[in-house]
């Protein structure tokens, strides 16, 4: 997918193969998948919101992120899934991105708080669920004034969790190393982003290949370890993780505009 528009989140030692609540999670959600292959709204349904994002800043109209949330909306009083929920919460992060790239802070904030929401009110999270949260967390953290250092503490738990009960899902490490990354030094950020990430990015984005489940993370995870080595002048590694970024994503705009910055080092 061509990143036409990324905004960078704000303010955002682990071993082991996958727990057996990460397998009982997994095999919750593969079995909603199955329910809900009759809905052809989601099939590919994150490539979806993402169009429907990019389409809408080209607009400046919000009517395509509308038209899918109450699809997501209708579909979700039909099945009452937390995968339909999921994908809901999801699209309340670009949401909140469309409205901030348009100046309206306090939309933004209303849109993003409702992602969190959902999510927080869904019984028996999974490593996804927990790792979304932590993302759409570390994003709307930027609203919340003196409030933001309570949060950051969420953040980080919620990315542990999510860690904890799936130690292969990628976004989980994505997350917690994105929170580590925006977080000054001097509240103690800046110290974990490099490990989280080289493991984010060793990592499949997908363990079971499924157009129905989320696959996001991958790239950013790049973007941000390319980012990071450039910020410490560390220009041999920055240059290795470009080319091994760009192999995997050739068509990345977020890591395509790095380029610029290695170029003569």
């Amino acid at each position: 997918m061509i990143r036409l528009l990324f905004i960078s989140l704000l303010f955002v030692s682990c071993k082991g193969s996958t727990t057996q609540t990460a397998n009982i999670e997994v095999v919750s959600y593969q079995a909603q998948v199955e329910q809900v292959k009759t809905d052809s709204l989601l099939v590919d349904i994150q490539s979806k919101i993402y169009g429907a994002f990019a389409q809408s800043l080209m607009l400046k109209d919000n009517n395509p992120l509308l038209k899918i949330s109450n699809e997501l909306e209708v579909l979700n009083k039909e099945k009452e899934q937390n995968l339909i929920l999921y994908w809901r919460s999801y699209l309340q992060f670009y949401s909140s991105i469309y409205y901030l790239k348009n100046g309206d802070n306090k939309a933004a904030e209303k849109e993003i708080d409702k992602g969190i929401g959902w999510l927080k009110r869904v019984n028996k999270k999974n490593s996804e669920d927990y790792a979304l949260l932590a993302l759409l967390q570390s994003f709307g953290i930027q609203f919340k004034g003196m409030k933001a250092m309570f949060i950051s503490g969420d953040i980080k738990k919620n990315a542990q969790q999510a860690i904890a009960i799936d130690s292969t899902n990628m976004r989980a490490y994505y997350v917690y190393a994105s929170n580590d990354f925006y977080t000054p030094e001097k509240y103690g950020g800046g110290k974990e982003a490099e490990k989280y990430l080289l493991k984010a990015i060793s990592l499949p984005i997908q363990k079971i290949q499924n157009e129905y489940l989320p696959s996001w993370g991958k790239e950013e995870a790049y973007e941000m370890l390319i980012k990071l080595y450039i910020k410490k002048e560390k220009w041999d590694l920055a240059k290795k993780h470009f080319q091994k970024g760009i192999k995997e994503f050739p068509e990345s705009y977020t890591i395509n505009q790095l380029a610029t910055k290695l170029v003569g080092k």
